[in-house]
């Protein structure tokens, strides 16, 4: 069994300390965090069951001196103080989370308030409690004070370390076997559920943590759908069934499709997954530090028309980055603004969906000092799905 990666605390302290260095450059006082991948992040501290409960609420208070402040309910508090990395951990009993005022008070204990306190409220962020706290706490710091924490959070969290590299890699070796594993298990008259569960065993057969989605889709008529859960019906000769997986190690995902066809497989089909195959590769050929992320969503496109593809973004874009959830910023549309940047994980799937099929072949890259390095792994051809 391959060693554990484990965080040191060395690392969220450099965490810590460029957070106060982001905040003391957007004149604010603190910020306030009840995010999971949030408080993962800065903290080091992960849930049982993230984002599957609204009790229990956490709060991270990052002052601009001394120790964060992990602040969480009663029964989850003992774990909390275990595995956090250099926080006073506190704890309150209510299991609907602390008053407003109560959280204002260590605001001002920690020299946050008042002042310009951040908080999650903007690009790809949530708040974790309740929304008449929120407003009254924001009553209580004054709307004037109140900032937008977002801007600083992707800053920090959009560029991993070497560390986190390697959960993401992880991750992806546990999807590629999955992925490879279950193409070879399945056989006609099978349900996608049960397909589901092998996809699922096979993830953590192959390393991971545990497995964290699996979206399938089979048979004419379906291929549209391609954010579906398992369902009962049973694949059969001439479907295509089209799987995307994300496995989790060490809070880190992945995120990528494989596809086979129950029978021989035609030569059309054949073709137009190499041709995708080409186009995604050829789409990555351009990423290094500096790139602009909207050139990248057009040469994605001018790949697929080039092979005679229409180039359309009704999914809403051609790809994203990824790491303590399964998509996070940034988005790979023609309107992103900003550039590529050594160690941004970034997911690239330009595709069709037509009557035969769905041809995507979605990959999984890290942005190096000269280029890129793909992570994704297993066979990218069609499998052949015994009859």
């Amino acid at each position: 069994m391959r060693e554990i990666i484990k965080f040191t605390k060395e690392e969220f302290a450099s965490r810590i300390e460029n957070c106060r260095a982001n905040m003391e450059e957007a004149g604010m006082s603190g910020m306030m965090v009840s995010a999971e991948a949030n408080i993962n992040y800065y903290s080091g501290y992960r849930t049982h069951a993230p984002w599957t409960t609204f009790t229990r609420p956490m709060f991270l208070f990052i002052p601009m001196t001394g120790k964060p402040v992990l602040y969480t309910q009663t029964f989850v508090t003992p774990e909390a103080a275990i595995k956090s990395f250099g926080c006073d951990s506190r704890n309150f009993d209510s299991l609907l989370g602390p008053t407003a005022q109560e959280l204002y008070q260590i605001m001002e204990e920690l020299h946050m308030a008042p002042g310009k306190i951040g908080l999650e409220l903007g690009h790809e962020q949530r708040i974790n409690y309740q929304p008449d706290t929120f407003l009254k706490l924001r009553e209580l710091i004054g709307p004037e004070n109140l900032a937008d924490a977002s801007p600083l959070i992707w800053k920090q969290r959009i560029i991993k370390s070497p560390a986190e590299v390697a959960c993401h890699r992880i991750a992806c070796e546990a999807t590629g076997y999955a992925h490879d594993k279950t193409f070879e298990a399945i056989e006609a008259g099978m349900t996608e559920r049960e397909i589901s569960m092998l996809a699922q065993q096979f993830m953590l057969e192959g390393g991971a943590e545990y497995p964290g989605f699996v979206i399938i889709t089979s048979g004419p008529g379906n291929y549209e759908r391609i954010s579906a859960i398992s369902s009962e019906r049973r694949i059969e000769k001439g479907d295509m069934l089209w799987l995307d997986l994300g496995a989790v190690y060490n809070g880190y995902w992945s995120d990528f499709c494989r596809a086979g066809i129950v029978g021989p497989i035609s030569d059309e089909r054949n073709r137009m997954q190499d041709e995708i195959y080409d186009v995604t590769d050829e789409a990555a050929s351009i990423m290094a530090p500096g790139v602009p992320i909207a050139d990248v969503a057009r040469a994605c496109g001018k790949a697929l028309e080039k092979r005679g593809y229409e180039a359309t973004y009704d999914c809403g874009r051609m790809g994203h980055g990824m790491g303590l959830m399964s998509t996070e910023p940034v988005s790979v549309t023609i309107h992103e603004e900003g550039v590529l940047k050594e160690g941004m994980i970034i997911n690239l799937e330009p595709g069709i969906i037509v009557e035969s099929g769905v041809f995507c072949i979605e990959e999984n890259y890290v942005i190096t000092a000269d280029g890129y390095e793909r992570l994704s792994t297993g066979s990218r051809k069609l499998h052949q799905i015994r009859e």
